[in-house]
């Protein structure tokens, strides 16, 4: 392993098949991570789940992907649209870590400002596995289920 502990930073509205993607590539390039939900001060059409629900998605699929003693924190980050603020309250909020893992140009152009390491991992299936496409089915009662971890979907 490269990196002790990497900071993965989403909104995960819903947790999707491209979210998991992303955290079995990061496992392999890092031994922990810590997970920080992005948006929760945000409760629109974009982000229509709570911190609370969002954790209880990534917890569901870290249990069943076994994943869950390799996540030392889960912690939300609210948006303040100033990126020294936003960054600020990473520095203060969230345990050490020494990697970004990210593909968000906006979340990596910040900290390379600060010469953190980055990983990029690419997008998986980005036109079938985007949040707002998700989102969209949802709300027209499409075929969404089959874009999420089906521990998400179980009654």
């Amino acid at each position: 392993m490269k990196y002790q502990t990497g900071l993965i930073i989403g909104r995960f509205q819903p947790f999707h098949y491209g979210h998991l993607f992303l955290f079995r590539e990061a496992f392999k390039q890092v031994e922990n991570v810590i997970i920080g939900i992005g948006s929760v001060n945000v409760d629109d059409e974009n982000n229509p789940y709570t911190q609370h629900q969002v954790e209880d998605m990534i917890n569901k699929v870290l249990i069943d992907q076994k994943w869950n003693n390799r996540v030392i924190q889960i912690t939300g980050i609210p948006d303040f649209h100033d990126d020294q603020k936003w960054l600020d309250f990473i520095k203060t909020n969230c345990l050490p870590f020494d990697v970004v893992i990210s593909n968000n140009d906006w979340v990596t152009n910040i900290f390379k400002k600060i010469e953190m390491p980055i990983i990029e991992i690419p997008l998986y299936k980005r036109e079938l596995y985007e949040g707002w496409r998700i989102r969209k089915l949802m709300r027209e009662e499409g075929e969404w289920k089959i874009r999420v971890p089906s521990v998400l979907t179980c009654e």
